[in-house]
């Protein structure tokens, strides 16, 4: 899906009808140092918030009905994502969980908690029917299904997603918005 447009300060912004039935897609390629990308997409420590998986993602709003629990993404116990707004990624244990609670929305072909590395498992598909990496030289895409249980909310959301290495190194935030446009 192409952007409708940007906000003042460059950040793409994409619009959506409806908050739910679509998948966010983050992909990630080796940084300066050459280390691969850490694909995992939840390592939780409910007493250690410097516990993290690979992708580092958060919302500005809520998703869903915001529930507190950590990768509650099963039934009967399904819900939404806290808020981190504005972004923060300090290592404090509210933001470790909300961190792990959406990462973990993201699995890779087979369902685990996992970016997909290999080409054949990428969840983008393309005019001529092809499943592949968007971006030349993706090493891991990550992919969300943004269902029901962590609907995006009327009006705007930013993103923000970092992925870490398996160095440890930290990429730089990237952000787009999410534009659910009002219900009549």
């Amino acid at each position: 899906m192409d952007p409708a447009g940007t906000t003042p300060e460059g950040v793409a912004i994409y619009e959506r009808a409806f908050g739910s039935g679509f998948s966010l897609v983050i992909e990630a390629k080796p940084g300066g140092t050459g280390a691969d990308i850490d694909a995992s997409t939840l390592n939780s420590n409910p007493v250690d918030p410097r516990v993290l998986p690979g992708l580092l993602i958060e919302v500005s709003r809520a998703l869903g009905d915001g529930s507190g629990a950590v990768c509650d993404d099963t039934p009967p116990t399904t819900g939404g994502v806290p808020a981190v707004n504005p972004p923060d990624f300090s290592p404090t244990q509210s933001v470790a969980n909300a961190v792990n609670d959406l990462a973990c929305r993201f699995k890779d072909g087979s369902g685990f908690y996992s970016g997909r590395i290999k080409l054949s498992e990428a969840c983008t598909t393309f005019e001529d029917g092809g499943f592949r990496f968007v971006m030349s030289g993706t090493t891991v895409q990550f992919c969300g299904q943004m269902n029901e249980p962590v609907a995006f909310q009327p009006g705007d959301t930013v993103v923000t997603a970092r992925v870490r290495d398996l160095a440890g190194n930290i990429s730089f935030p990237s952000q787009i918005v999410v534009r659910v446009s009002p219900r009549n």
